[in-house]
Order: C-alpha cells, then structure tokens, then sequence
C-alpha cells in the first residue's frame, strides 16, 4: 500500500478527533436519524441476502455540472442494465481527491467504510497499486466483458491504466491539455500559422506584442500536469517522466527527465518564451482573460471548452490546437490527463461482479456520450465516434474533434506518470516554474532546482514507503 506513514497518521489523529467531538455532541435526534439509518441498511442487506438487491456504493470527487452528469449516467445504469441485473448504485461525493476516507479506512482494513468502486486520479494510483483488495480491471475484462471490451477504448487510455501490461483501473473522464488561441489577434499580427512547436510560439508571440499590442501573448502557469505533457510529448513515440515507463513497469522512483535530456530542452526552449517578455507566468483568471483577449494564446485542458465558449460568445474567433511541442521533430499530443474507475474487493465476490458491470457501463459508448453535451471531456469509447451525439456535439464544439484526435494520434509511450509524494512535487515545480518565468531564476538554476528538489521528494517518499 502506497501511501506516506505521516499522512496515514494525521488522517487518522483527524478522525478520531471528529469522532470523539462528536460522541460528546449527540442529541436525541441525532440518535433517531441513526437507527432510520441502520433500519435502511438493514432492509437493503436483507434484500441482498434474499437475492433481490445487490447495493454498491461509488466513491467520487465530482461536483458541478460534471457530479449532474455523473448523477445522470449513474441513474442511467440503475434504472437500466442495474435495474435488470438487480443492482443499484449509490454515489457518494468525497472531497478532492477523494482519498482521505479511503487511506483511513485502509490502515485498518475497515472493509465496512470503503467503496466497492472509487474514482481516482493519476497522481493517486500508487494508494492502491499494490494493495491485496484492488480488483485488476484486467483480470475482470478477461473474466467477461459483455458491455465494454478492452479493444473499444482508446489506445493511449489503455497504456495509462496499465502497469506491466495489464490495466488496474479503466479511464473514466478524461481530457487533453491543448493551446486555445484567439484566431482574430493572430491574423492581426500577421501570423499565417498556428505555432507547432515553442521556437514557432516564441515568434508568434514576439509578433502579438509588436503588430497586435497584446501584452501578454500567452499566459500558462507551470504545474507538474503541464511539465510532465511537455516532457511526454517529446520524440515520435514520447519520453517518460521518470523511471520504469513512468511508473508503469514497476515503482517510478527515478526522475528520468533530468537524466534523459528531456527536461534540459523543455527548459531551453522555454527560454526563448520567456524572452519575448509577452509571457504571463501566474494562472489568475485565465478563463476570464482569454475571454476579454487579453491574453492571445491559453494553454488549459480540453474540460474548459463549453465554459470558454460561454464565456467568449461572438465576440471573436477562437479555436484550439495540440500544445506546441519542444522540438521541431517532435510529434504533437497530449497524454490522457483525469480520472479512472477502481474496484476493491470487500469480502464479497457478488458485489465485485456486479461493480465491473457497473464500470462497464460507465466507459459504454451510452454513457461516455453524455459528456459531449456540456463538458470538454474525450469519451474513452471510441464507438463513441458512430454516435449521433458525438455528430450533434461536435458539430455545436467542434474543437471537442481536436481532443480527440489529439489523443488518439498520440505516441505510444505517452502516458501519465504515476508520481509518488505527488503533492510535494507539484509544489516544487509550480514554484520553480514561476520564478523561471518571471525572470528571477537562471535555466541552469531552475535545472538543478528541479532535478534535486523532485528526485529528493522521490527519496524521502520511499524512505517511509520502503515496500511500496
């Protein structure tokens, strides 16, 4: 089980805390509502034992529009295929990422307070990676996979669920982080093409400050999501973020960018983009920016398309494109960044049979389909493409297409990394970024600074985590 030890403990000093606070605060209301409670779970065991119900409980981190859309798939299945395989769902929301109850739950194997099926992020698979109850998804598509096969999902979803070749999880919502640039600013500044790579990005913008009098041409904030696209995107096939195909061969627990050259050329060529002085380092409003073009060219994943269209209207063409990539011969593409879908075995074989329907369903063609409507999210079904809601979609979005084909025609080897003590080393590289952005750090510092700072966070990890 990958988790850090201290993390572990607060999470725990934290709950019992709230637990003994509490017990002490109970009235006799609180005590009615949870013999109503117990009497409910009750009923429904007793259903399940006769055979008439089996309950599952999914964990998620959704809220907003995406957690309506999440509601509406999950009645979808329960008043479908659920309804006649005697099996109902209920979601439950946990604060981002979700995880906090599950760590908890999981020190002392309390089966009882876990999920059958939970939604995680990249950055949180090394929680269950290797422990005894997650269900592979591998194994289960192997077993029977009536709704869903393995072949309709798209291929770099796969690699990006899969550790030694097999997928632990299945992808879920997912996204690809594009540049979103304002098409009326480039023809002002002359600019015939769209920039394919950072060399063609630093004259674009050069050209939006001196022809179009934009200020700040482009405007990303650096984090480890953005880092790690340009360090994937890097050659024909793609470059790993770090060790063992970035932690799906085995433990990533080597910062392979530092020693492959990788990060090195990131950084000189962001150089150049620095350079121009139409560079704004720090995501503030970026959204909001873009919309009242301030800023000519965005980088955001593809979830923001339907609100950028709200939010820009008619008042100027816009559209989007693969990010530009690091070197000139450098193939664009995105790795799939969001959330998958994980089983855990709670002592009862019945209730994981009918979670992998369940997820089955969840990666359909029927329900990956609702995210057209109101979200930038890529349905993971490629069947999804001979739908008439992919045709009304992308005929209303049709930058949802550029997504799309974005991912699909990505590398083989571009995947998301599975990033150990993944909030410490988010942290180092946003503050590194920034400050080689504004101009307060040299390439060379920023160089050392990164490949120390993320390989010692790596270290410290695995120092508590020797088994992991």
């Amino acid at each position: 089980m990958k988790k850090i030890l201290s993390t572990m403990l607060s999470v725990v000093c934290a709950f019992s805390l709230v637990a003994c606070s509490n017990t002490t605060k109970k009235t006799s209301t609180d005590t009615s509502k949870s013999s109503k409670q117990v009497s409910t779970e009750s009923k429904k065991a007793a259903k399940q034992a006769d055979g008439e119900l089996t309950e599952l409980s999914f964990w998620h981190s959704m809220d907003g529009t995406y957690a309506e859309i999440l509601k509406a798939q999950v009645e979808a299945f329960n008043n479908g295929i659920g309804k006649e395989k005697k099996i109902h769902v209920t979601p439950v929301f946990q604060e981002w990422p979700g995880t906090n109850a599950l760590t908890l739950a999981m020190t002392s194997d309390d089966i009882a307070n876990m999920p059958d099926v939970i939604q995680l992020y990249a950055e949180n698979v090394s929680l269950i990676r290797n422990y005894k109850r997650t269900v592979w998804a591998e194994d289960m598509f192997a077993k029977y996979s009536d709704l869903t096969k393995k072949e309709d999902l798209l291929n770099n979803t796969v690699s990006s669920y899969s550790i030694n070749g097999k997928m632990i999880g299945v992808p879920y919502n997912i996204s690809a982080l594009l540049m979103y640039y304002n098409q009326d600013l480039l023809d002002k500044a002359g600019i015939k093409e769209v920039p394919k790579n950072l060399a063609d990005l630093a004259k674009a913008m050069t050209a939006l400050k001196e022809k179009a009098a934009v200020k700040q041409a482009l405007n990303v904030q650096v984090n480890q999501f953005e880092l790690e696209n340009w360090i994937a995107t890097q050659g024909k096939e793609g470059t790993y973020f770090g060790d063992n195909e970035s932690g799906h061969a085995g433990s990533l627990k080597k910062f392979a960018a530092a020693e492959n050259g990788s990060l090195q050329a990131f950084l000189k060529a962001w150089q150049d983009v620095i350079a121009t002085g139409a560079y704004k380092p720090q995501n503030e409003s970026i959204k909001e920016e873009f919309a009242n073009q301030d800023s000519a060219i965005v980088i955001m994943t593809s979830s923001r398309i339907p609100a950028m269209k709200k939010l820009i209207g008619d008042k100027f063409k816009w559209n989007v494109a693969p990010i530009p990539t690091v070197n000139t011969d450098d193939k664009q593409g995105a790795f799939p960044s969001g959330a998958g879908l994980y089983i855990l075995n709670r002592d009862d074989e019945k209730k994981v049979e009918a979670a992998w329907i369940f997820n089955q369903f969840m990666i359909s063609s029927e329900a990956q389909s609702m995210w057209l409507e109101k979200t930038g999210y890529v349905p993971v079904n490629q069947k999804v493409l001979e739908s008439d809601a992919y045709k009304k979609a992308t005929s209303d979005n049709p930058q949802v297409t550029v997504a799309f084909s974005t991912l699909k025609d990505s590398g083989k080897n571009v995947v998301s990394a599975f990033v150990p003590a993944q909030d410490a080393v988010n942290k180092l590289i946003k503050e590194t970024m920034l400050k080689y952005g504004q101009g307060e750090m040299k390439m060379e510092e920023a160089f050392e600074k990164l490949s120390s700072g993320v390989q010692k966070a790596f270290d410290e990890y695995y120092k508590l985590n020797p088994d992991a």
